[in-house]
């Protein structure tokens, strides 16, 4: 199990305390996965949006997983390869293929969850049910916020005043 990284948490802003956060708590149980239920943690997360969204695309996989376009293609064509999942082309286009669930990625995924839900219990377990839905409430606020068209512009204008003042910081020197 990873351990001695929240001694180092404190260092850095909100966002690297996030990533950190949800890096650690994916990499202590990522081999547990595989040796229980035969799949990582991201290609289970890929399994569920198949199973969830029958027909689903490569592209909003992509989106929707937040992976970058190679390594979901590489956990796509695996959980194909192993039967878990199917490729079926697009009646109106040949050229699009939408993805589904199988029986056995069905199995798969439902032991996934049962793994899921007992480690969220675990991971929650010093906080109380009122913070617990508070947290959960949070950080769907600050997702909603993240994906605003507000957001991307107000970040756009910050990041173009911080390039044009680090400019001139060069400048000085």
């Amino acid at each position: 199990m990873l351990r001695n990284w929240s001694q180092g948490f404190t260092a850095g802003n909100a966002a690297y305390q996030l990533n950190m956060l949800a890096n650690a708590s994916i990499k202590s149980v990522d081999e547990d996965f595989v040796s229980l239920v035969g799949l990582d943690i991201r290609s289970i997360r890929v399994l569920r949006l198949i199973g969830d969204r029958p027909g689903i695309t490569f592209a909003d996989i992509v989106v929707l997983a937040a992976l970058e376009r190679s390594l979901a293609s590489r956990l796509i064509q695996n959980l194909v390869r192993l039967g878990l999942a199917e490729r079926q082309n697009d009646e109106n286009d040949a050229r699009r293929f939408g993805l589904f669930i199988t029986t056995t990625g069905k199995t798969v995924r439902e032991k996934a969850d049962f793994l899921s839900e007992e480690l969220t219990d675990l991971l929650f377990a010093s906080f109380s049910p009122d913070e617990v839905s508070a947290f959960m409430a949070m950080m769907a606020k600050l997702a909603f916020w993240i994906d605003s068209d507000e957001y991307e512009n107000k970040s756009a204008e910050i990041l173009k005043a911080a390039a044009v003042k680090l400019e001139k910081g060069r400048e000085a020197v």
